[in-house]
């Protein structure tokens, strides 16, 4: 064979070659490792990271200093059912989303409203119940029809969890009034009974339990036209592998009747404000 013959062969052996290797390097670049992800992550480490912000009786601390409330106890079962192990990591409204977005934690539980807002920034799992607003006062500073004297103006002092939908709603009937953004409802709780704050703004079951357990010195003012909101859970917005399972988990969970049975002991009993003291 003359060396003519010998270079085409060798460039045919190239091509042929470089013909079947370019599919399989195109493949390698454009598929999507199976690593990726907080869901993998979880399944790879056994460890679900959820941060909690306290509002009670979602989330709170009892007075054992443990973590306590509906969304506690949701966690506590969707680990466990999963076999996974539960880390809760302490955050604040201020900064909870952030934190989130900045995976600290793989989860949001906080009582969270769901808003179109902040789905812009995380995406929700289904709700698992949705809540009026409600105001608890002192009775000794606030009457039973002084609503109208809130929306109108007063000096009167009405707290609120700082960062919330309710924090926004609070303002925008009551913004002529005193508004104090708070951090620890539990201690807020503590302010209305001593006549430290007037009034405290927030959303059922916590009015109507607050009233029900301290009957001498706190009343129910009628908000409810004020707004309702749905809760969920979040996860970041590149996480809805995981979000299918939080959703499927609480589909399970509510078919079962299980999640109605937390939702009525948390929800329906002002036995959790002992709880907080």
């Amino acid at each position: 064979m003359n060396s003519l013959g010998v270079v085409r062969r060798l460039m045919l052996l190239i091509v042929v070659v470089g013909f079947f290797q370019i599919p399989s390097i195109t493949l390698a670049s454009t598929a999507t490792d199976p690593s990726e992800g907080s869901l993998a992550l979880i399944r790879k480490n056994g460890v679900l990271k959820v941060g909690v912000a306290v509002n009670a009786p979602w989330v709170f601390r009892d007075s054992n200093g443990q973590w306590s409330g509906l969304e506690i106890d949701l966690l506590r079962q969707f680990a466990q059912d999963m076999g996974w192990k539960l880390d809760l990591v302490p955050a604040t409204w201020q900064s909870a989303i952030e934190n989130l977005r900045a995976h600290r934690f793989d989860i949001l539980a906080s009582g969270l409203s769901i808003t179109p807002q902040r789905a812009l920034l995380l995406k929700f799992s289904h709700p698992y119940g949705d809540y009026a607003l409600g105001l608890v006062v002192n009775k000794q500073a606030i009457g039973a029809d002084d609503v109208t004297k809130l929306q109108a103006g007063s000096s009167h002092r009405i707290g609120v969890l700082s960062g919330t939908v309710t924090a926004a709603t609070t303002k925008d009937y009551f913004g002529q009034s005193k508004i104090v953004e708070i951090q620890d409802e539990t201690q807020a709780i503590k302010d209305v009974r001593d006549g430290k704050l007037d009034g405290l703004m927030a959303e059922e079951p916590v009015p109507t339990a607050l009233e029900k357990t301290y009957p001498d010195q706190l009343r129910k003012l009628d908000v409810q036209t004020y707004g309702r909101t749905a809760h969920g859970f979040a996860v970041r917005r590149n996480d809805g592998d995981l979000l299918d399972v939080v959703n499927a988990w609480l589909i399970y969970q509510q078919a079962s009747g299980w999640l109605r049975s937390r939702e009525d002991f948390w929800i329906h009993h002002p036995d959790w404000v002992q709880l907080t003291q």
